[in-house]
């Protein structure tokens, strides 16, 4: 394979590399006891995911702070269900939550993925929103920090600019010495993952686990449910 078909493939990192939804059930449980069978944790984390989504601006802008753009996202989604969430109660579940967030472990396939694209010849990184800290945790809980170097992982607020703005793409491309054309996105989420590579110029796979429906008319090159199904499409 010459250097003219080589990919930059770059990953998304929560309910990409590994589910998220873990984590957020097992500390719903902890702390909320629900009846079993009374919640859909699926829903209600997409639900959650879509209020963080939209209050991180507003946490990136400096008018809300880290802890209250957490709290206050499970608040808005628990109340989308008819549970009204105390303060204390919604700190316990983010506390609870993100403690179980450095215990992680990767989605079946992810890591054979990642090194057949090495082994190939094809820069791997890691694009993700979040705080740096936080996030270079859980990637050292996955153990990606020994699979791909520091300067293929770009971090939203280390970086200063975020998903979905397509500026974040352009800087990796710059960073890397990569082209729009020949970079690849994998993630899951639509507006981020999709909306914002595609409107980079940029190829996406669109991991797609539970069947969800495109937000708008935007198309991604792909479509994957699981890691194996990822393993036979024609990227390379």
């Amino acid at each position: 394979m010459d250097n003219s078909s080589k990919l930059a493939v770059f990953f998304d990192l929560d309910d990409t590399l590994y589910d998220h939804l873990v984590p957020f059930r097992e500390a719903v449980c902890e702390v909320l006891a629900p009846d079993e069978g009374s919640l859909d944790y699926a829903e209600l984390f997409y639900t959650v995911r879509h209020h963080s989504d939209l209050l991180w601006p507003k946490y990136l802008s400096g008018e809300l702070e880290l802890e209250e753009t957490r709290v206050l996202r499970l608040e808005l989604a628990f109340a989308e269900y008819g549970i009204a969430l105390s303060r204390e109660q919604a700190e316990r579940v983010q506390a609870a939550y993100i403690g179980r967030q450095y215990t992680i472990e990767m989605i079946d396939g992810v890591e054979e993925q990642i090194r057949r694209f090495l082994a190939l010849g094809h820069k791997v990184g890691v694009i993700t929103n979040g705080p740096k800290e936080h996030q270079t945790n859980k990637l050292r809980g996955l153990g990606i920090d020994k699979l791909i170097p520091a300067e293929m992982i770009f971090i939203s607020d280390a970086v200063g600019l975020a998903k979905p703005d397509p500026a974040i793409f352009r800087h990796v491309n710059e960073a890397t010495g990569t082209t729009p054309d020949n970079s690849l996105y994998v993630g899951d989420t639509w507006d981020n993952d999709v909306v914002g590579a595609l409107s980079a110029g940029w190829k996406v796979c669109w991991y797609n686990p539970r069947g969800r429906q495109p937000r708008t008319e935007h198309v991604p090159s792909y479509v994957f449910a699981d890691y194996e199904e990822f393993s036979r499409l024609p990227l390379i």
